[in-house]
């Protein structure tokens, strides 16, 4: 592998492994306030509004890797 794709590879990878870091906080914090305010707990919200959060916890890593692949793109200009 050239050293031009090792950096963009390893851009990319770092962008993920902190979407999935922010994820989890997010998740974390979400549980965190589900205990103080019941009415945000997983079972009383509607399916739709399960499947928009799972997208957007799914987004979030890949458009890091995004940003971490045009960061690895302006290491390299």
């Amino acid at each position: 592998m050239s050293e031009r794709a090792s950096v963009l590879l390893w851009s990319a990878g770092s962008g993920i492994v902190i979407g999935l870091i922010f994820d989890a906080l997010l998740v974390g914090a979400w549980m965190v306030t589900a205990n103080f305010l019941p009415m945000i707990a997983p079972r009383s919200l509607p399916r739709w509004a399960l499947v928009l959060t799972l997208a957007g916890l799914a987004v979030i890593p890949l458009a890091a890797a995004a940003l971490g692949y045009l960061e690895g793109r302006l290491k390299l200009t």
